[in-house]
């Protein structure tokens, strides 16, 4: 990688972590607030429309964004294409939905659903508006704009969303939270980016990029499904409280690793197109990506682990209790969708996101497959598949990544062993004063694991100068040596 090329990307990646990191400790701690507020059903109402959500945001998008981002050359009548399309999608998909709305309170016997579903369904026309906006700042290397615009959007969501919680409105504030932050960030992005509204529509340039898109965009809808589907499945099944139950599990034990997988993959996806054709740089940047992402994704995902009962204890209450061991096997599994994602953004950024496509519809077949041999012996049960699915997933994208670029399942297990090894050392380490019960008050056991666990893995990382604690160190040495 050269050095322009290696400072982009670290500049990139300072900024998505930033971004990254801001947006999900704000959502979470929103969460946590409305949590402790609310019962487990009243978010199993929103988890069970969030799978109309997922599959409207990504027909709205269609992968054109992805495609314009990766694309060498890109014009100006690519930019206004692709808004007008998504705009015209955008309306077409809340017209129906907002049709729909009725129907849906019938099929769930939820009271009110129909209301609540036409008010958070105004997000997909929200965001469409700020798409390429969005697009333009990634195609510059804008890392610093684009996490101003997603801080100050998330931060603004969350104060509005506390706020209506304590005037006693905070079901609306649950329900508002994603239209706000849609609203928030949009508005932002015209505020900030440099794109002139245009209208002109091409159909040459739809063509272009509509092979890549269509790809795309069916493997992203089919990536973000799986949970919201998971969601309905088991509303059919179980309560609605289950439901609530099972969704915060899976969205806190997610957002570990979604999180620092979207910190590398939002840097990679820019500054690793330009050497696409380079085979011998773009593998070698690869697995210098990969480690990256485990020197990262391992410490957050197996801490979260061994942190999660006095975690969950001091923060929430008693009545999340029973999410607590699904969040555990959730966060362990959330690795390996993190490293097929890597793998599958390298395959996007090469140009094929018809191997993501085949990857998606094997992985939603099988988990519904597998669900329906689970569902029966409980919650625990249906994580376990998940777990079994991811697991086969990664091997299917290491597989693909050898046949496109060269990139070995045997080569990425070289580039992830040390990092998984030192967190889960650490892990072991920093669990044992919860197994032992050495501390009573849970905020105090909470505060000396995560510093046990800190400690040894950035001790052993420094003592085996690790490549990436080293660059890392270099990094902050220079800008502190700036300051002074």
């Amino acid at each position: 990688m050269s050095e322009n090329a290696k400072n982009i990307t670290i500049k990139g990646l300072f900024w998505n972590a930033i971004d990254r990191f801001g947006y999900q400790v704000i959502t979470n701690l929103t969460t946590i607030v409305l949590a402790r507020i609310f019962a487990p059903d009243d978010f199993g109402v929103i988890y069970v429309l969030a799978i109309f959500t997922t599959i409207a945001t990504s027909l709205v998008d269609s992968g054109l964004a992805t495609s314009l981002v990766r694309s060498k050359v890109v014009k100006d009548v690519d930019y206004s294409t692709m808004f007008v399309f998504n705009l015209l999608v955008s309306g077409a998909i809340y017209l129906i939905l907002f049709i729909a709305a009725p129907y849906l309170e019938e099929f769930y016997q939820i009271n009110n659903l129909s209301l609540y579903a036409r008010v958070l369904f105004l997000q997909i026309l929200v965001q469409a508006f700020g798409i390429v906006q969005y697009v333009k700042m990634l195609k510059s290397f804008q890392f610093n704009l684009t996490a101003r615009v997603n801080f100050i959007a998330v931060l603004g969501s969350a104060i509005v969303v506390v706020f209506l919680a304590w005037i006693g409105l905070g079901f609306w504030g649950l329900l508002l939270q994603a239209v706000l932050y849609a609203f928030f960030r949009s508005v932002l992005l015209w505020v900030w980016g440099n794109w002139k509204l245009d209208l002109s529509f091409s159909k040459e340039s739809m063509r272009t990029h509509w092979g890549f898109s269509i790809s795309f965009m069916i493997s992203n809808l089919l990536g973000k499904l799986l949970s919201p589907l998971y969601n309905n499945l088991l509303k059919m099944n179980y309560t609605t409280e289950d439901v609530g139950i099972y969704g915060m599990a899976n969205k806190l034990g997610e957002s570990p690793n979604l999180l620092i997988s979207s910190v590398v993959q939002g840097t990679t996806l820019s500054t690793l197109t330009p050497l696409q054709d380079d085979f011998p740089r773009f593998l070698n940047a690869c697995r210098k990506t990969m480690s990256s992402l485990a020197f990262l994704l391992f410490p957050v995902s197996f801490l979260a682990i061994c942190v999660a009962e006095p975690a969950f204890q001091t923060l929430l209450k008693e009545k999340w209790n029973d999410a607590i061991p699904l969040f555990q096997w959730l966060c362990f599994a959330g690795l390996f969708i993190s490293l097929t994602d890597m793998n599958v953004n390298f395959l996007n950024i090469k140009g094929k996101s018809k191997f993501a496509l085949m990857l998606e519809v094997i992985k939603v077949g099988s988990a519904v497959g597998i669900f329906f041999f689970t569902y029966q012996h409980g919650l625990l049960a249906v994580v376990f598949g998940q777990l079994a699915i991811r697991i086969l997933c990664y091997i299917i994208a290491a597989s693909m990544s050898v046949k496109v670029y060269g990139y070995t399942i045997f080569a990425q297990a070289k580039d992830l062993f040390s990092s998984f090894l030192i967190s889960l050392l650490a892990a072991v380490i920093a669990y044992l004063p919860l197994y032992f019960g050495w501390i009573s008050n849970n905020l105090f056991l909470l505060v000396v694991q995560t510093l046990i666990f800190a400690l040894i893995y950035i001790g052993i990382n420094h003592f085996i100068k690790n490549q990436i604690w080293m660059e890392v160190l270099d990094l902050a040495k220079k800008k502190i040596s700036k300051k002074v």
